[in-house]
């Protein structure tokens, strides 16, 4: 598989990764004031220069990865906003949206597809089965990897891997967890809990996500990579919003957080870095502006 391989160099690399903004803060920015029906995921299939344009805005600001817009897009979800039977159809879509943004970029940039955790616990096999379409219309599409982030306990974790395995035994998975500020996960488990099942089920990265911003995210990073030695990444959101003229306002700006991420990439060994919920083109610029002047990008 040549994209599995395309993306397993590129985490094996010396230097860390840096990830496109975040894709529902761009896509509400793209259209102020409006809420499409069915949710963003339904941008695929409606109103797909949207889509690209999003992702070009990433590249050009010196992104390195592509998240597909896909993170909401379980068959489960999509019912419930009444679009049954399109996760397949709409995944496989995002997937060619955010290649058709390389090829206008003329750029290489490994494109992961995004699994959400879900709704629910995922328990029962309905929900467990939620994912499937997804998964198919992604590996279809052709993605480097899976990426299953803000992952809130082992249990979704698992699943989502197992789900993943059943379809391919070949393809990358990134998992990705969003824990307290004190190491914990909202549904039970810590640091080394999640270390000993990135290694129990062979992932390719495993990483930290949005949580309460990046300075919230110093002491459960240091206690994953104390606990994992396998590639770690970190991607917190730019804090918590705060309304201002009905619209959501984020208080970490571009050099606030690139100066995090250069830390943290130095100190914690990491291989991918980014940013997560209300970050934008311009945080992507100035990370890799950071990694940049401390030697520590590289270019696709």
């Amino acid at each position: 598989m040549p994209q599995a391989e395309q993306l397993r160099r590129r985490l094996a690399g010396t230097r860390p990764l840096v990830l496109d903004g975040a894709t529902g803060t761009g896509l509400i920015a793209r259209r102020p004031g409006e809420r499409p029906g069915g949710g963003l995921e339904r941008l695929n299939l409606d109103e797909p220069d949207s889509v690209i344009g999003l992702h070009v805005e990433s590249l050009r600001a010196g992104a390195q990865i592509l998240r597909t817009n896909t993170f909401c897009a379980s068959e489960l979800e999509l019912q419930q906003r009444g679009l049954p039977h399109h996760a397949e159809d709409l995944s496989r879509r995002a997937v060619a949206l955010a290649r058709a943004a390389a090829d206008r970029c003329d750029v290489e940039a490994p494109c992961l597809g995004v699994i959400g955790p879900g709704t629910t616990s995922g328990h029962d096999e309905g929900e467990a089965g939620a994912d499937r379409g997804r998964i198919r219309g992604l590996l279809a599409g052709g993605v480097n990897g899976i990426l299953a982030e803000t992952l809130p306990s082992i249990h979704v974790a698992r699943r989502v891997v197992q789900a993943v395995r059943s379809a391919s035994r070949e393809v990358p998975i990134l998992i990705s967890f969003s824990l307290t500020a004190d190491g914990e996960l909202p549904g039970g488990g810590d640091a080394s809990d999640i270390a000993r099942l990135a290694g129990e089920l062979e992932v390719d990265l495993l990483g930290l996500n949005c949580a309460f911003g990046p300075a919230s995210m110093d002491r459960p990073l240091a206690a994953v990579r104390a606990a994992w030695r396998g590639p770690l990444g970190a991607w917190p959101n730019a804090g918590l919003p705060e309304a201002f003229g009905g619209r959501p306002v984020w208080p970490i700006g571009p050099d606030a957080l690139a100066a995090w991420c250069q830390r943290a990439a130095e100190s914690q060994d990491l291989r991918v870095v980014g940013g997560c919920c209300g970050t934008s083109a311009a945080h992507v610029a100035a990370i890799v502006h950071a990694l940049d002047q401390s030697g520590g990008a590289t270019r696709p």
